[in-house]
């Protein structure tokens, strides 16, 4: 299953159910322009995976993802107005991180959050013709692959 699939029932999963949408920049502010449900997780392609063998055989894939966790809002409104959507934005964000780390695909965990690796957020403000604020995340996760032969 791609991992864009993974992140996405990672994100239908957490509190609210926000909508998922994947994409370049220009898709998903196109597809911003007809989305009905927010909040939202925009999901932009993957970053370059950095693959590591390991002595026992296995590979590691460690892959950057970047998220935006944004809520509607009207144009106009001041950078003030907005910092509730901010706070409630991060709060998923930091859900995502939670449920990732904890998301199986099958037998055993599939992502592996590092301890002391620190994820990357910033507020954003008026995103996407449709405005919109909340959160970015870029984080790393990594998945552990075994000779199953």
């Amino acid at each position: 299953m791609p991992i864009r699939n993974q992140i996405q029932t990672i994100v239908e999963s957490l509190p609210g159910h926000p909508a998922f949408i994947y994409g370049t920049a220009n898709e998903l502010n196109t597809l911003a322009d007809t989305l009905h449900s927010f909040p939202c997780v925009f999901m932009y392609p993957l970053q370059p995976i950095a693959i590591s063998t390991h002595i026992n055989g296995s590979v590691e894939n460690k892959f950057t993802i970047y998220l935006e966790f944004l809520f509607k809002t009207e144009f106009d409104q001041y950078t003030s107005d907005n910092e509730s959507y901010v706070n409630k934005a991060l709060a998923l964000a930091n859900q995502f991180i939670i449920s990732a780390s904890k998301y199986r695909e099958s037998e055993g965990r599939y992502f592996k959050i590092k301890a002391g690796d620190k994820a990357k957020s910033m507020p954003v403000y008026n995103k996407f013709d449709a405005n919109t604020t909340g959160v970015n995340l870029s984080i790393t996760l990594s998945t552990m692959y075994f000779d199953s032969f």
